[in-house]
């Protein structure tokens, strides 16, 4: 099932980019980077959590609306976790795998210089490849995650770089209906057009 998803996920974002490109969009490239992530909640487990580093590798589309405005469109491979400090000095690293596929806005200032500082901000939807502890591969976390990544970075010519924060709006454990716990990442991204 899961590898259904991830072939489907692939194929989409393919046939949309081949498609969307006849039609005028200005680039496509490639992005990776460094996340931190961390739970969130009202439901921390243990003693308490601490960030986790992580990675981020896939790649974009994105079609200018305008000098200032555009859409970008991704598909990622990224990890998300926390690291919780269960009983005295030790620690359980919870790490997710997910394939990410954001939508975004993304407005660029016009500064008629080389550099040029943009924000985004848009929609993300989150499916979970695998996770995995200490103690094995837990199946009672949830399969999808939606949410809200906001961003700034700054771009020159076909480079740019990046900081973004991503916000899971979905509790993603399912062990106990009663248990709030979601996703909190901040990543920071390099880009590459071509």
């Amino acid at each position: 099932m899961r590898t259904q998803t991830l072939i489907t996920a692939l194929a989409l974002f393919i046939i949309s980019s081949s498609e969307i490109n006849a039609e005028g969009f200005s680039s496509r490239g490639i992005k990776f980077g460094f996340n931190s992530s961390k739970f969130t909640g009202k439901d921390i487990p243990g003693k308490g959590i601490a960030n986790i580093p992580g990675l981020t590798l896939g790649f974009f589309i994105n079609y200018e609306v305008s000098n200032q405005f555009s859409l970008q469109s991704e598909l990622l491979f990224t990890t998300k976790g926390s690291r919780i400090n269960t009983v005295g000095d030790i620690y359980l690293h919870n790490i997710f795998t997910y394939m990410e596929i954001p939508v975004l806005v993304k407005w660029t200032f016009a500064t008629g210089k080389k550099w040029k500082p943009y924000f985004l901000g848009g929609p993300f939807l989150d499916i979970k490849l695998l996770a995995f502890n200490e103690e094995g591969f837990p199946e009672d976390f949830r399969k999808i995650d939606l949410g809200l990544i906001l961003g700034a970075g700054i771009r020159f010519n076909k480079m740019s770089l990046g900081v973004h924060c991503i916000h899971g709006f979905l509790n993603f454990d399912q062990s106990d209906e009663n248990i709030d716990l979601k996703n909190q990442t901040i990543s920071v991204v390099a880009g590459f057009s071509f």
